[in-house]
C-alpha cells in the first residue's frame, strides 16, 4: 500500500510518499518559504508523485496531519486530502495528531528520553503531547511555558526530555535540567513520520471515509469565541 502525507498544521508544509508494507520513504518535501501553504501544498504533492514515480492512482491511503495547529493550516491539509480521496478509488483516510506524527520523528532514537512535542500557539503557550516510545502520557492539549515548566520539575523530576516541534526553542527555555538538546533536523514536522503513524492507526482499524474526516483543534476557533460572547 502507497500512503500520500500531507502536513501544514505549523510553519513548515510536508508532503511524502510512503511505501505502508516497507515504511521505505519513496519522496518526501518540506517547504518553510514566503508562499502561503495553500499555494504550496499542490505542487509539492505533485513533486513527490513524480519524485517517487507513482501517479495518484496508485495512493492507497491518504496520511495527514488534523491537528492541533495553525487552524488555517489544520483545513488546508484535511480539506485537500478529502478532496484527493475523493477523486480516488481507494478513498481511505487516517487523520493523525500532529503532535503523534512529531512524536515519529524521534522513533529508534528516544531510548529512555520522554518526547514532548511542541507547536506554537502564541501567547507563551504550545500544543503539546507528552509520549515515552509513542505511548501517551499527557493527551493533546494547550498550555503555557510556565504551565509545563512546572509540571515537568514536578511530575517528571530526573527524566530527560526532548522537544519538538516549532515551539521547541521556547520549550526549551524553561528551567528544567533534562533538557536534552536534538538536531533540528528531528524537529521539523516530517510528512514520512506521519505516513508512517497513518499506518500503524491504519492497521488498527482507525481509517475512515474522506466523508467523516475533521479538523481537531483543540480549542474554539475565533469565530466560535465570539460567537460565544454574543458577537455577530
Amino acid at each position: 500500500m502507497l500512503i500520500l502525507g500531507m502536513d501544514t498544521a505549523s510553519k513548515t508544509a510536508s508532503t511524502a510518499v510512503v511505501d505502508g508494507e516497507t515504511l521505505k520513504t519513496l519522496a518526501e518535501m518540506q517547504s518553510q518559504g514566503k508562499l502561503s501553504h495553500s499555494e504550496n501544498l499542490m505542487p509539492m504533492i505533485d513533486s513527490a508523485l513524480k519524485c517517487a514515480g507513482v501517479s495518484l492512482d496508485e495512493i492507497g491511503l491518504f496520511a495527514v496531519a488534523k491537528g492541533p495547529g495553525s487552524f488555517t493550516g489544520i483545513r488546508i491539509a484535511v480539506s485537500t486530502a478529502k478532496g484527493l480521496a475523493f477523486g480516488a478509488d481507494s478513498k481511505i483516510c487516517v487523520g493523525v495528531s500532529s503532535l503523534y506524527a512529531l512524536a515519529h520523528n524521534f522513533c529508534g532514537y528516544g531510548g529512555q528520553i520522554l518526547v514532548l512535542p511542541a507547536i506554537d500557539a502564541r501567547r507563551k503557550q504550545v500544543y503539546n503531547a507528552v509520549f515515552e516510545n509513542l505511548e501517551y502520557i499527557k493527551g493533546d492539549r494547550v498550555i503555557t511555558t510556565s504551565e509545563l515548566e512546572a509540571e515537568l520539575n514536578s511530575e517528571f523530576s530526573g527524566r530527560r526530555v526532548a522537544f519538538l516541534g516549532d515551539g521547541a526553542a521556547m520549550c526549551e527555555e524553561i528551567d528544567f535540567p533534562g533538557i536534552v538538546k536534538i538536531p533540528d533536523m528531528l524537529k521539523a514536522p516530517s510528512a514520512a513520520s506521519l505516513c508512517r503513524a497513518a499506518y500503524d492507526q491504519y492497521k488498527k482499524g482507525q481509517a475512515e471515509h474522506p466523508r467523516s474526516l475533521s479538523p481537531a483543534y483543540i480549542i474554539k476557533t475565533q469565530a466560535e469565541r465570539e460567537y460565544g460572547n454574543g458577537k455577530k
